[in-house]
């Protein structure tokens, strides 16, 4: 009997298992892990990275909400891995993390607005490169 009941534990492990990576995959990974270490964004702060996730974050700057600043007198201040160090952040950011409770938006340079949700970690998205207000 014991063993037929860490079988069935065994199996419902496993489905449950199977069951976030489905849903994981539904949600295109939009809510990849944002970065860790030295380029971690603080807990209830918006941060732009000079990188996108796939080459490492790089530099960041981040911002307490609300927040409403104009990305081209922004640089990268904090060192991260060093890449995009000291650089403005308008038209440079390539990544996003919102860290806080709020949604937050970017503006681009065509005038488009880009929103993205409480937690959101990963690429800027259509913004990336475009990117110069930040609002939330």
């Amino acid at each position: 009997m014991r063993a037929r009941i860490g079988r069935l534990s065994a199996r419902l492990a496993t489905v449950g298992a199977l069951a976030l990576g489905a849903m994981g995959m539904a949600t295109g990974g939009a809510f990849a892990a944002g970065p860790g270490g030295v380029e971690t964004c603080p807990s209830g702060s918006v941060c732009l990275y000079y990188n996108s996730p796939g080459n490492g974050w790089g530099s960041f700057e981040n911002w307490t909400l609300p927040v409403d600043t104009d990305l081209s007198g922004k640089l990268f201040a904090h060192w991260a891995n060093g890449s995009g160090y000291g650089q403005v952040v308008a038209d440079n950011a390539a990544s996003i993390v919102n860290n806080t409770g709020q949604y937050v938006q970017v503006t681009t340079d065509t005038g488009g607005h880009v929103n993205f949700v409480p937690g959101y970690a990963g690429s800027l998205n259509e913004a990336a490169n475009h990117d110069t207000h930040l609002w939330g």
